[in-house]
């Protein structure tokens, strides 16, 4: 071979080492830096809340001064009553006694009391302003005895109870009352009196009778045309 072409030959292979070399830089300088990983704290644990919502009791809780809460929604057997400081407003509903509906949110139920009571439906909302009325002016401005054992209303948020209430008679219960005035019939949960008292049995007939005397005297809803 040509000593020129020798010198060619060299130069050509060292231009093309020359060029590799720099393309190699140039890719390993172009290679993306790893990005360093956000660190990820582990997740605090979820603190538990605890419910509100007393659990039903065996015992009956006794609140000496209760006092009646103000609400559209009150009814002659469900009530927005404050217990005392350390207790929220909470809605209850008498054990034995229903009251005539004030709206027509339950229709199936007023359509029931109209039947029981034998008169319209109109009628029964006039009933239950009434009953409503008779409890708001017995209770108001006044303090008095709620007992609870926190037994909840299905599909409702309140609880049953007993209302005791101070007259010239002494305490009497507000389902004694409500009988008496035909503000009421006798339906819904029963329960023994507190302390041995009287029997749900036996306290259910006595109030039937109350019911029967107002029927018959055509007091509160059985005087209605």
């Amino acid at each position: 071979m040509p000593f020129r072409e020798t010198l060619l030959n060299i130069a050509i292979t060292g231009v093309l080492v020359l060029i590799i070399t720099l393309v190699a830089i140039l890719l390993k300088e172009s290679r993306p830096v790893p990005v360093a990983a956000i660190p990820v704290g582990k997740a605090a644990p979820t603190a538990v809340v605890e419910s509100s919502t007393p659990a039903p009791k065996a015992e009956f809780e006794v609140f000496t001064k209760a006092r009646l809460v103000p609400s559209k929604n009150n009814e002659g057997d469900t009530l927005r009553i404050k217990l005392d400081d350390q207790h929220d407003e909470t809605v209850f509903t008498l054990y034995f006694v229903d009251a005539p509906e004030v709206t027509l949110t339950h229709p199936q139920l007023v359509q029931d009391q109209a039947r029981y009571f034998q008169i319209s439906q109109d009628a029964v909302l006039k009933a239950g302003a009434d009953a409503a009325s008779y409890v708001t002016n017995l209770l108001k401005d006044r303090t008095f005895t709620l007992l609870t054992r926190w037994e909840p209303v299905p599909d409702r948020s309140r609880y049953y109870a007993l209302v005791m209430v101070d007259t010239d008679k002494g305490k009497v219960y507000l389902a004694d009352l409500l009988m008496q005035k035909g503000h009421a019939r006798l339906a819904g949960l029963s329960c023994d009196l507190p302390g041995g008292v009287q029997g749900a049995a036996d306290y259910g007939r006595y109030l039937l009778d109350l019911g029967k005397a107002a029927r018959g005297a055509k007091t509160g809803v059985w005087g209605m045309p």
